[in-house]
């Protein structure tokens, strides 16, 4: 797995996300971003004089897999092997455990993506949360429905036996519990319907929702919508884009017209971006999908190795602390690696099979 060294490289770098399946176009995005900012780097003559190696790494989003993963990387020792930094696991599989192997092999780990709070029990040194927490992006769900849709009904589709699924749907049963909450809630645990997704949409409707946020896999999104739709063709769904097969909206045609995703935001728009942006343009590359987020992991660790003149893992994360950081998409303070702010969800809306950005 961490065979194909440069025999130049000097500085070793992973990105460990799942290459295969539903995921694969995402994490193909989020590769290719660091690519390109580990080409910059060496076409700019190295990082403090050394040539950086990026590695990427398939991780099924296994926690059996994940653990050996983090193994691998934890017991290259030898300078030519060792890795310096990790971007991901984006999956989040055995977060606990992965996180203390890195850390104790004194590896810097970033997390492009958002991943769930509920993935760590424990407090652990040396992860940036690049983006922030899902938890804290899933508010952005209920902030624009309270306000294009307020005083409808919400059913939360999740399966109570996944952690990341449980957490956000939490998260949301807390927004609609406030005073100024705007309608109402449905919490619909496929796992309490024993797995049949008829007995999950029948409560939906029996419920009288007028609007459906489904958590799962693309199969069970899926599955679910064509269900959802054969009883009430007017119902409104909201799904997380990353987990959805990229061509989902062409592939599901009318089933998906006028239907909501979630998605972190291209940064094309954003001011704090706009010097990457110019770069890449003049490079004949047009940042699309997660490629910044790949990009600007890369850049971030880059620079506070610059600001520390080391690559020593305990002086990066001593500046870390110590500074506002610019992360490309803001200037952030992180605390315990956790962003002061986290970058809010947009919305976007599907239609034709084509996606245009609304919130």
């Amino acid at each position: 797995m961490l065979s194909p060294f440069n025999a130049f490289a000097e500085i070793n770098i992973a990105v460990v996300t799942p290459m295969g399946n539903d995921y694969k176009y995402f994490s193909e995005e989020l590769i290719n971003g660091a690519k390109i900012a580990v080409d910059e780097i060496n076409n700019r003559g190295g990082l403090q004089g050394k040539k950086v190696n990026l590695i990427p790494i398939d991780d099924p989003c296994d926690d059996n897999l994940s653990l050996s993963a983090a193994q691998m990387m934890s017991l290259n020792k030898v300078a030519d092997n060792k890795i310096y930094m990790v971007i991901g696991p984006t999956c989040g599989n055995a977060a606990d455990d992965v996180a203390e192997l890195l850390a104790k092999a004194k590896i810097l780990q970033v997390h492009p993506t958002s991943v769930s709070k509920a993935r760590y029990n424990r407090a652990h040194k040396g992860i940036i949360h690049f983006t922030g927490y899902k938890e804290e992006q899933a508010k952005e769900l209920t902030r624009f429905v309270f306000s294009h849709y307020p005083q409808h009904t919400m059913a939360v589709f999740y399966d109570g036996k996944d952690m990341d699924m449980t957490s956000v749907a939490d998260t949301i049963r807390l927004e609609y519990e406030k005073p100024d909450s705007k309608g109402g809630l449905i919490l619909i645990n496929y796992a309490e319907q024993g797995g049949d997704i008829d007995a999950a949409v029948s409560k939906a409707i029996d419920g009288e929702a007028t609007l459906v946020y489904i958590l799962g896999t693309h199969d069970n999104i899926t599955k679910t919508i064509e269900k959802l739709k054969t009883q009430d063709s007017e119902i409104i769904v909201f799904a997380d884009r990353y987990s959805l097969n990229k061509k989902f909206g062409r592939k599901m045609k009318n089933l998906s017209e006028d239907s909501f995703m979630m998605s972190l935001p291209p940064l094309t728009q954003n001011p704090n971006f706009a010097s990457s942006l110019v770069r890449l343009r003049l490079w004949g590359i047009e940042p699309e999908g997660l490629m910044p987020y790949g990009y600007l992991s890369v850049k971030m660790w880059s620079n506070l190795v610059k600001e520390t003149k080391s690559f020593k893992y305990d002086k990066i994360l001593k500046q870390l602390e110590a500074n506002p950081i610019n992360t490309g998409w803001d200037t952030v303070t992180f605390i315990n690696g956790i962003p002061d702010k986290s970058l809010p969800y947009v919305v976007y809306r599907i239609r034709d099979g084509e996606y245009t950005q609304v919130y």
